[in-house]
């Protein structure tokens, strides 16, 4: 019996846009289920791996396997402000059709954001648009959905509702989710590691969320504590003597 095939495949993939190289080197597989979580600072690729999924960056070099389907819950939400929160959801494709309206209220129903589907997303939190942008990647009900900086400027109400609905997700869709979040980084089933382009680690999170991989990602003194089968991670502003 052979394998279950991987819903993404990356093999020595140099991704960017036009002539101009982001991201080199790149071998990554994804599973179907669960959660990968692209970990890095800011500039480190992140993004520009999970557009090359969603087929709006180029790969220059290399190989490239998506064997499903995907939708994208940018970070960003300028060009859909004027509409409502129902009208953002059904602005999401279902194979060559919009979402109808009863997929868009299950989805917003799934985020918890249904109460809100007549307001315009200009009147909405940072929290909320990002609630918002899920429900309308699960209205697509693609194989994998692509989620960039989730957590990114939230208060720790918006930013504890945002990782329920991604815990939520799992469970029925694979999910991945580019992101600088450490925190939600110890949720994933695999994490890639990204700095300047090239990948330092990839693993599960209690083998790759190190001191010395930290350090190295983000260019400051961490710190890696675990308490059993919890794992708190701090980036200390002044170091021991």
């Amino acid at each position: 019996m052979h394998p279950p095939e991987p819903l993404v495949e990356f093999k020595d993939a140099y991704i960017g846009y036009g002539s101009r190289v982001v991201v080199r080197g790149l071998n990554l597989t994804v599973s179907r289920g669960g959660l990968t979580v692209l970990l890095g600072p800011n500039g480190s690729g992140k993004t520009t791996v999970m557009r090359a999924i969603f087929g709006s960056a180029r790969v220059v070099k290399g190989v490239l396997r998506v064997n499903g389907t995907v939708s994208y819950s940018p970070a960003e939400v300028d060009g859909l402000v004027n509409l409502t929160v129902l009208e953002t959801v059904r602005t999401a494709r279902r194979g060559y059709a919009w979402v109808n309206n009863e997929d868009a209220v299950k989805a917003l129903s799934e985020v918890g954001m249904l109460s809100k589907a007549n307001a315009r997303l200009s009147e909405l939190s940072t929290g909320e648009k990002r609630l918002t942008m899920i429900a309308r990647a699960i209205a697509s009900n693609a194989d994998l959905i692509l989620i960039d900086e989730p957590t990114a400027n939230l208060d720790p109400g918006n930013r504890h509702r945002v990782l329920k609905v991604i815990l939520s997700l799992i469970t029925q869709h694979t999910v991945m989710v580019a992101t600088h979040d450490v925190d939600l980084a110890l949720l994933a089933n695999q994490v890639i590691m990204l700095r300047d382009g090239s990948v330092v680690d990839v693993g599960p999170p209690v083998e790759v969320i190190t001191e010395e991989n930290l350090t190295k990602l983000y260019g400051v003194s961490a710190r890696v504590m675990r308490n059993g089968g919890e794992v708190h991670v701090v980036f200390p502003m002044h170091e021991k003597p």
